[in-house]
């Protein structure tokens, strides 16, 4: 396991924070790291997806039904199988970000949700 070290300044914020929140600095410092790789997972899948719609076209005529793998903007493996592929990939890549998704005629689903009709009670 390594050692990071903060900035001076930025431990000073970080304990001043933990202090006005009562939380230990660790805690908030762990919090802090866990929200900006979330976004950092965010940000490359939302990537991976722009991918998969410039590469759409040529994924259909290759890959029609079945699962593709892409990771850095390239296909890396398929599949029939979701779970299988899946598989695959989290061995190869471990928690890497890596979009699986089926390919289909259309490359982007519409989903249409309808909502509830309240009524009242009486009736």
């Amino acid at each position: 396991m390594s050692t990071l070290t903060l900035q001076p300044e930025l431990t000073a914020q970080l304990e001043s924070i933990a202090v006005e929140r009562s939380v230990m600095p660790d805690e908030l410092l762990a919090t802090a790291v866990r929200t900006y790789l979330r976004q950092v997972e965010r940000e490359k899948i939302a990537a991976e997806a722009a991918a998969f719609r410039a590469l759409h076209e040529k994924l259909v005529r290759q890959y029609l039904g079945q699962y593709v793998a892409i990771h850095n903007g390239a296909v890396i493996d398929h599949d029939e199988e979701f779970q299988a592929l899946h598989a695959r990939v989290r061995r190869r890549y471990g928690r890497q970000a890596v979009l699986v998704r089926r390919v289909e005629a259309e490359s982007e689903r519409t989903l249409v949700f309808r909502s509830p009709r309240l009524e009242p009670s009486w009736i």
